[in-house]
């Protein structure tokens, strides 16, 4: 199966900066939808949240994970051009924080959602590559493998996430082993990204 290559595709640090950028730059705008006075049970109820650096629990550890946990899912792709954003998207996702910054009432992790997640992938393609279909899978499956590390590194206490906004209000709550149905996810929606997206086995493998 021939890969459709994405016309007009950039370099390998023009294209890792300009994707990684564009996806921080989307969960931060989603996440602004969380300032709107929206009424009913469309968004969980906003609250002041404070100094991300301060409440967030930002650490090396917190940083690493993400990055690892993306580019486990992300090995599929056997290209390091796509093995690198997929362990980078996972933290730009954490952009979503920086409207605590505001010091408003908002509503946290705005980004780690679903709805953001498929909305992701048709501007991401629309403005890196068309018929990239590694970059829209693995924007898809970044907020998967980003929720999973977050469950993992919550232990026994679990983590909640709007992940289903604006289908429910609610919060869901996820603990335990489920980050494990989450990062096989995300490497399974990677997966048909990639196998969409395969040229011949004869060809040069893309870096």
């Amino acid at each position: 199966m021939r890969e459709q290559k994405p016309k007009n595709r950039l370099n390998l640090p023009k294209f890792v900066l300009a994707a990684s950028g564009l996806y921080a730059g989307l969960a931060t705008a989603f996440s602004m939808i969380g300032l709107l006075p929206i009424a009913g049970n469309l968004l969980p109820t906003p609250y002041l949240i404070g100094n991300p650096l301060e409440v967030s629990g930002i650490s090396v550890e917190h940083v690493v994970g993400h990055i690892v946990f993306g580019m486990i899912a992300g090995i599929v792709t056997l290209s390091v051009r796509y093995l690198i954003i997929a362990g980078l998207f996972p933290i730009a996702l954490d952009a979503d924080h920086l409207i605590q910054f505001l010091n408003l009432e908002a509503i946290p992790r705005m980004g780690h959602s679903f709805v953001y997640a498929v909305i992701s992938v048709p501007i991401m393609m629309y403005v890196l590559g068309k018929r990239d279909y590694r970059l829209g899978a693995i924007s898809l499956a970044s907020v998967l493998t980003h929720v999973s590390f977050d469950v993992l590194l919550s232990d026994k206490i679990g983590s909640s996430f709007p992940i289903l906004i604006p289908f429910s209000g609610q919060t869901v709550t996820l603990i335990g082993y489920d980050w494990i149905l989450f990062l096989a996810a995300a490497a399974i929606i990677i997966g048909i990204g990639t196998f969409i997206a395969k040229k011949p086995y004869s060809n040069k493998a893309q870096i």
